[in-house]
């Protein structure tokens, strides 16, 4: 009898130290930090994110061609930076060279786990006349990108929502020209009795990009591609969809026929990160618009801008990159509650802490 009751002790001994280890082990993975890279593609678009829970996802891939250099920039960073060995999810936000290039460099090198995108001409219930630039059936990146997506695609719209693990919520504010519609007893955003007026229509896949908003905890982060001035307004007027953010992703890599004066004051981020390339976006006016946010709190560039001047360019000290051959990334880290973020510039520059609104 006594054996018997020290072997019950032992073994309750044991039961104690294994679920003290799987409850330590999940204290462990819930506290990774949410990241997110803006790898440097030189004018083009690959901002690469791993959530809490370890998934990846990739906003864009970037330029075709040059070697594959951009397909492995991308992989660089997923696999020596973020320490991670697949894509589980790939979002192309539009249908231009610069944001879905990559794809074909992409597949060889990586598994992709699903495809998001506004659709394909021959997707059923999708209007074939709203893809004025492509992808085409018979081009190049065309085939490509459908032979990597084929039976991993998903279609989305305005208001949907892409499912992640745990607490991470990624919400669709508009695509393919449309935006979602406001909740009930949305009011009025005072902003837009001054807001500036529309331009011409824009008839290019810009103004049908897809709009993201992810978010965690208090942390919100804001990426619309590269959509146009006339949506934008539509994003906040006559009510603000999109609500205050804390990293905004500067529109169209910073060109100024997108970065409405009146998204970016309803937005009203902490933290401005541009995408631009050396000769590519970062227009003065929207460097302007960006020192006018009154509670900016920094604003940073992936590219010095080789045709402007210094003073309509950023800050040097939150530039990336100096010479027109790039790689240098901006790296975002935010704490696994939402509750702060730090942003660095590549794998060892200085920290800047920020908190969330």
């Amino acid at each position: 009898m006594k054996l018997n009751l020290r072997c019950l002790s032992r073994l309750a001994l044991l039961s104690t130290l294994a679920l003290t280890s799987l409850q330590v082990t999940s204290q462990t993975h819930a506290a990774e930090p949410l990241e997110i890279v803006f790898v440097d593609v030189m004018g083009g678009a690959a901002t690469l994110i791993c959530t809490p829970e370890g998934e990846t996802i990739l906003l864009d891939s970037g330029w075709p061609g040059l070697d594959d250099r951009d397909p492995k920039r991308i992989v660089y960073v997923l696999k020596e930076v973020l320490k991670k060995e697949k894509l589980d999810h790939l979002l192309s936000t539009h249908w231009h060279t610069d944001h879905y290039g990559g794809v074909e460099g992409l597949a060889k090198r990586v598994e992709i786990g699903r495809f998001w995108d506004r659709g394909l001409p021959e997707d059923p219930g999708v209007d074939p006349a709203n893809f004025p630039d492509g992808p085409k059936m018979d081009d190049k990146l065309g085939i490509a990108y459908r032979a990597a997506s084929k039976g991993k695609r998903t279609v989305l719209k305005a208001g949907d929502h892409i499912p992640l693990k745990g607490d991470m919520k990624v919400t669709i504010l508009a695509a393919s020209g449309k935006v979602m519609a406001a909740p009930a007893n949305s009011k009025p955003n005072t902003l837009c009795e001054t807001a500036p007026a529309d331009k011409n229509k824009d008839d290019s896949d810009n103004a049908l990009s897809i709009v993201t908003k992810f978010q965690l905890g208090k942390f919100d982060f804001f990426d619309a591609g590269d959509l146009t001035w006339n949506i934008e307004r539509q994003l906040v007027c006559p009510t603000n969809l999109v609500g205050e953010v804390d990293l905004y992703q500067v529109t169209h890599h910073g060109m100024d026929i997108s970065n409405h004066p009146t998204l970016m004051k309803s937005l009203n981020p902490g933290v401005a990160i541009m995408n631009n390339g050396p000769r590519k976006g970062g227009s003065a006016n929207t460097v302007k618009w960006l020192r006018e946010l009154p509670n900016l709190k920094a604003a940073y560039a992936l590219h010095k801008n080789a045709g402007t001047s210094e003073a309509d360019n950023l800050a040097p000290e939150m530039t990336a990159n100096h010479d027109i051959q790039g790689g240098q990334f901006i790296r975002v880290t935010v704490a696994p509650d939402g509750s702060s973020y730090k942003v660095r510039i590549g794998a060892y520059g200085k920290e800047a802490e920020y908190q969330s609104k």
